[in-house]
């Protein structure tokens, strides 16, 4: 990797250049597509700014960080690049669908209109007494359906052997099975 040193109003030290190109070869390493680095160093009063643009497959990623510490401001700044790097390296290893897909059910979740599955509490069973089915024309069935409020009619038809349910469906169509 091409790193570019550059110094306003600070000497530029063996010491520094050699602590930039461990920290850098380390990112060279986790990173290997980053292909040239500009590294900026100023000192104003007692501040000490590092700046670092870092090209990554055709992509700058940027940091400027400024402590009391020359040393400190270049660590704070390179963290910041790896993070960056590894979230572009993250978005581009998941795909776009996915990626929405995920963000959604967090939405949700965070909303509490989703719950996780192992905090769902189980599904509640009513237990209903054995009943004869009453018997009932296709036409009186739908009559009593409409009539219950209920979402299905177990009925026998005159003239027909088995037992028959009519349900209704969500777009107010009905659907007829034999049980």
């Amino acid at each position: 990797m091409q790193i570019q040193i550059a110094g306003q109003h600070v000497e530029v030290t063996p010491g520094l250049r050699q602590f930039i190109a461990a920290k850098f070869e380390r990112l060279g390493d986790m990173h290997p597509s980053a292909r040239k680095a500009a590294v900026v160093l100023s000192v104003e009063k007692y501040r000490h700014t590092a700046e670092i643009h870092l090209h990554v497959d055709g992509v700058e990623l940027s940091a400027k960080k400024t402590t009391k510490d020359m040393y400190a401001s270049l660590e704070q700044a390179l963290e910041a690049i790896e993070q960056q790097a590894d979230k572009r390296k993250d978005r581009l290893r998941t795909s776009g669908s996915l990626r929405r897909g995920k963000a959604k059910v967090e939405r949700l979740r965070a909303r509490g209109g989703a719950a996780d599955a192992e905090t769902a509490p189980p599904p509640k069973v009513a237990r209903l007494r054995p009943s004869t089915p009453r018997s009932l024309t296709l036409e009186e069935a739908v009559e009593a359906l409409e009539a219950s409020g209920n979402g299905f009619v177990l009925f026998k038809e005159p003239g027909r052997s088995g037992t028959r349910l009519l349900v209704r469906r969500p777009d107010a169509s009905y659907a007829l099975t034999e049980v």
